[in-house]
């Protein structure tokens, strides 16, 4: 199951870490600055967003695998758009469709845990999840920048549709429909807003979600402004940029594995307020030394691995933290977890974007100000009793009303 899910997930992933080391490629084939391509990939990020506010509630009445053919549809078709886009405003525009398919993916794929697992297993699973979809950050930045040394960059659209198709293929062979049939017959789609609204007012699902939300923000600041960082300024090739990514990458993987056993043996809380200490920090830290006169390429680099390291561990925590009291709304409740957590990042990637100015500072200093908020809320917002996990470890809880 995990490297099925893993897979769908990674869709996302792929889509954006693929394109990095292409960036500045593409910014000079389509004529335009280093913002203008960070802007196709913040549509992107739009995409992500919006598609899980839809996807969730209709999988909850529909069933999850319906919604997974949809998604690869507009996912397969966003990459052949992309390919024949001949301006900023075109692939800004196919981006988008793409983000909107492959956000299906990554919400369904939490939804699937938790119609089949709560508590510490269901985080085994997402942790296990995030071991294949760290996989995708090691090999696609390698797997971009050696299609671009042979091949102009619309090539990678090609590799993205094949891969979209091979992920079409493997769900309708291996993957079963995990929604029960008297759970999608109770759904109606058109019920989300007030589920939506439920879960907004909740201090059992906002403030994990907010802390979620903002470390994901830091990290797509890093996403859209490292690869200029890297590469324009402090002068790595694509394939050595690739390198710096899978260093960070590996890091994730390591430091998402440790959190099951972390909740194990501590508070989820308390592993959560400690890693977005951390984060934060670090990025404090960083953000004072650039402005002190510049980070070396070998401080930044530290830095944001501490920084991505610590993200990893507190992603998989506040997911299960914010999902294990909505079972019989799984679909919605990881909808609005995805969707506001690719809000947040949506938002951070433009800041980057419309302050990008040559230098590390615009990127450097929205991770910072990400993990100062994170900090914030998981200090004061967080529940002050015990977490479900906490209190009971393999029972059911109960669902939203």
């Amino acid at each position: 199951m995990a490297p099925i899910l893993g897979a769908l997930g990674a869709l996302g992933p792929l889509s954006i870490d693929m394109y990095l080391p292409a960036m500045p490629q593409i910014a000079a084939g389509l004529n335009v600055g280093e913002g203008g391509v960070q802007f196709s990939l913040v549509y992107f990020f739009a995409g992500l967003m919006i598609g899980q506010l839809f996807y969730g509630p209709i999988s909850d009445s529909v069933g999850r695998k319906p919604v997974i053919y949809a998604g690869l549809f507009l996912f397969i078709l966003g990459s052949i758009g992309s390919i024949a886009a001949g301006t900023a405003e075109q692939l800004a525009a196919w981006r988008f469709i793409h983000g909107l398919g492959g956000s299906a993916g990554m919400v369904m794929g939490l939804a699937i845990v938790r119609d089949l697992y709560t508590g510490q297993t269901a985080a085994k699973l997402i942790a296990m999840m995030m071991l294949v979809l760290g996989v995708a950050p090691i090999l696609a930045p390698l797997l971009g920048s050696a299609i671009i040394a042979v091949a102009p960059w619309q090539a990678l659209f090609g590799a993205l549709a094949l891969f979209g198709v091979a992920d079409l293929v493997l769900v309708w062979i291996a993957l079963p429909e995990t929604r029960m049939e008297e759970l999608r017959a109770a759904s109606r789609p058109l019920d989300a807003a007030r589920n939506y609204a439920h879960l907004l007012a909740s201090r059992r699902f906002l403030p994990y979600v907010a802390v979620a939300a903002f470390a994901q923000a830091g990290f797509f600041a890093y996403l859209a402004g490292s690869s200029f960082v890297f590469i324009s300024l402090h002068g790595l090739t694509p394939a050595a940029y690739s390198g710096v990514f899978a260093v960070n990458s590996i890091g994730l993987i390591a430091a998402a594995q440790t959190a099951p056993r972390l909740m194990g043996r501590f508070r989820p809380q308390t592993v959560v307020r400690a890693s977005v200490a951390v984060y934060a920090v670090t990025a404090v830290s960083l953000a004072a030394v650039e402005m002190a006169g510049g980070a070396s390429l070998a401080v930044l680099a530290a830095s944001l691995f501490v920084i991505i390291a610590a993200r990893a561990v507190v992603m998989p925590i506040c997911s299960v933290m914010a999902l294990e009291s909505y079972g019989a709304i799984s679909g919605t409740a990881s909808a609005l977890l995805g969707a506001l957590q690719f809000g947040a990042g949506t938002f951070a990637s433009f800041i980057v974007g419309a302050t990008a100015n040559g230098a590390a500072l615009p990127m450097i200093a929205a991770i910072a100000a990400c993990g100062i908020a994170a900090c914030i809320v998981a200090f004061v917002a967080f529940p002050k009793q015990a977490s479900a996990l906490s209190q009971e470890r393999h029972r059911e809880p109960a669902s939203a009303p």
